[in-house]
């Protein structure tokens, strides 16, 4: 089957005629270089991923008949992402990786030592939306709106809940192996996973997280990791032993 175009709307999918936005129709037509009747993949998270063909196309403005489902949208384990923010081009590196890892949430915090302070929400959603249509996945990651760490050290229990917390902590001497590749924890369906800015974590956020009982400290290698990273790092390894690439 030939591969398609794909575009994330956020219109409901269903047999049916829509209009993309200016930035979309630029896209296709600019950038893509599709043509009229051509046929893209349309998708989103609520209706999964459609096929349409291309009726209308102008400069600024174009048309998908939407014909036929394609499939449903992604299911992934329910494993969380809280990061401290960091520089702006290695956080769209950061969002398209968590996105291709299957991130289900993505939550910015604010640690004591986290040194950039602004994030551009907007910017995090349209490197998911790139990632997704380019990988071709039907999930995108939701946005938790950013909090200062300590709220989520005083409100863990509610917070977390029944989830399970890894903490990656670069003055862990637990290889993730050792800590994660168990049968309690392959069992487990909700998960957490932390990763601080470049200064690391303060000595009382991290005495703080080992008190917690649902927290596992791991320690991501012999060598220091630019926070994206760790992200990748953190993924691989969770998905390898508990996650889908396990399965």
């Amino acid at each position: 089957m030939k591969e398609y175009t794909r575009i994330y709307v956020d219109d409901k999918l269903q047999k049916s005629k829509i209009t993309l936005n200016r930035k979309q129709s630029h896209y296709l037509k600019n950038v893509m270089r599709v043509s009229l009747n051509d046929r893209i993949c349309i998708f989103n998270e609520a209706d999964g991923e459609w096929t349409g063909v291309i009726c209308l196309l102008k400069k600024n403005c174009c048309e998908i008949l939407i014909d036929s489902f394609s499939r449903s949208s992604d299911s992934f384990y329910d494993v969380w992402l809280l990061f401290a923010p960091v520089k702006q081009a290695r956080l769209d590196y950061l969002a398209q990786k968590s996105c291709e890892m299957g991130v289900k949430k993505l939550w910015p915090i604010f640690t004591e030592y986290t040194q950039v302070k602004n994030i551009n929400i907007t910017r995090i959603r349209s490197n998911l939306i790139e990632a997704a249509e380019q990988c071709g996945l039907t999930s995108i990651p939701s946005i938790a709106d950013s909090k200062k760490f300590d709220h989520i050290l005083s409100g863990w229990d509610n917070i977390f809940d029944d989830r399970r917390v890894i903490f990656c902590d670069e003055r862990s001497s637990t290889e993730v192996f050792e800590a994660l590749n168990t049968e309690e924890n392959k069992e487990q369906k909700k998960w957490a996973i932390i990763i601080g800015p470049e200064g690391g974590f303060s000595d009382s956020e991290r005495s703080i997280i080992k008190e917690k009982n649902n927290s596992i400290g791991i320690s991501l290698g012999p060598r220091v990791l630019r926070s994206d990273t760790a992200v990748v790092a953190a993924l691989a390894a969770f998905q390898m032993i508990i996650g889908d690439w396990n399965n």
